[in-house]
């Protein structure tokens, strides 16, 4: 009898702390996840934006700044950075990046489309590597590896930028475009499988 309890308690062990690790690692998307919808969405409204044939350099990079920050805005606003978050630090760090590229854009005085490339460089890169450190701290909530995709969109794009230094401002436009886009697709599949249980 006593052994068939100690058998019980063994097996049921693991089930609850599978359930508890399940429990812990769902915790921090359920605070991110209407962030995550938001920065999607938002996304894909700057991606037309920037698509628009009549922007011009100093609109562009307004245009660019208002993005950077209201994306930044959205990834720092349901988070807070109590050690219950850890696990989703490299989106509170990429809020943070946002943040600080869009004042140094939009404050800088006469910024102009060359000053305007390496700056979206650097942020790029740095947003790159954000997101693919989110993919392996939130693996268990990304098996499709989007964030990882996502962080691969930032970094060429970045890469891009470093390599292409005099492009004009209709061919930077674009690609902000395409970026924008991509990323609010990719945030877009991230997101969608956890809000089909609220729809069941």
């Amino acid at each position: 009898m006593d052994q068939d309890v100690r058998a019980g308690s063994s097996a049921a062990g693991p089930e609850l702390s599978g359930a508890g690790g399940s429990g812990m690692a769902v915790m921090p998307f359920a605070e991110h996840r209407l962030s995550l919808t938001l920065r999607s969405g938002l996304a894909v409204l700057f991606a037309v934006a920037f698509f628009w044939p009549t922007v011009s350099g100093t609109g562009l990079a307004r245009l660019f700044a208002a993005y950077a920050f209201t994306d930044g805005a959205l990834a720092l606003a349901p988070a807070g950075w109590r050690l219950a978050r850890c696990r989703a630090w490299p989106l509170l760090i990429g809020g943070v990046v946002d943040l600080a590229a869009a004042g140094f854009i939009y404050f800088w005085p006469g910024m102009t489309v060359p000053l305007l490339i390496p700056a979206a460089a650097i942020w790029a890169v740095a947003t790159g590597a954000m997101m693919t450190l989110a993919c392996v701290t939130l693996r268990e909530l990304d098996d499709g590896c989007l964030f990882l995709l996502g962080g691969i969109a930032a970094l060429v794009f970045g890469r891009a930028l470093l390599s292409h230094s005099e492009i004009g401002v209709v061919v930077l436009s674009t690609w902000m475009g395409l970026y924008t886009l991509t990323i609010g697709i990719v945030l877009f599949k991230l997101v969608l499988p956890h809000y089909r249980p609220l729809l069941d």
